[in-house]
């Protein structure tokens, strides 16, 4: 008597499904993983290293919606290589905020040579370093931003002047 049905074309049927599974696994696992974190290499002719420094235009006031907590300004440094790509750095930036009348209302010193502070302080959405102000005074209207960064080895890189409005 002949059999049911080919227990050859079944066999070979389960190994090419399995075989796919398994690639689909392989693929989506490996997409999925993140990187290994190590941080930057500090190297004195590193070639994406920042070539400018900019106010980005995401830095705004973060008025409470709580009359109990406190208003805060965000800024928002982008650096760009030579190329006008945005890249991260490895130095020191000092970003302060100036009044309307000149004076200097509060500044920043982040060393961004320190791999934690400097994975910490960059978001890598808007690739952009984040620096917070708090304790602003709510009656300002606007204030300007400057960031001057330093990389290890090499001249300051300045930027301009920044003006972030108070849009409450």
């Amino acid at each position: 008597m002949p059999p049911l049905f080919d227990t050859t074309k079944l066999f070979t049927t389960a190994t090419a499904s399995i075989a796919v599974a398994l690639f689909s696994m392989g693929i989506f696992g490996t997409g999925c993983s993140s990187p290994k974190r190590v941080g930057p290499k500090q190297t004195a002719n590193w070639a994406y290293s920042p070539n400018t420094v900019e106010i980005h235009p995401l830095s705004r006031f973060r008025n409470p919606i709580d009359s109990s907590k406190e208003t805060m300004i965000v800024v928002h440094v982008e650096f760009k290589d030579g190329d006008g790509f945005a890249c991260r750095g490895v130095g020191v930036l000092v970003v302060s905020l100036i009044g309307k009348n000149g004076y200097e209302l509060g500044t920043e010193t982040v060393l961004l040579q320190d791999e934690n502070v400097n994975f910490n302080r960059f978001d890598p959405v808007t690739r952009t370093y984040q620096i917070r102000f708090n304790n602003v005074q709510q009656e300002l209207d606007r204030v300007s931003a400057k960031a001057i960064f330093t990389a290890i080895g090499d001249k300051p890189i300045v930027s301009q002047l920044h003006i972030i409005n108070n849009n409450r």
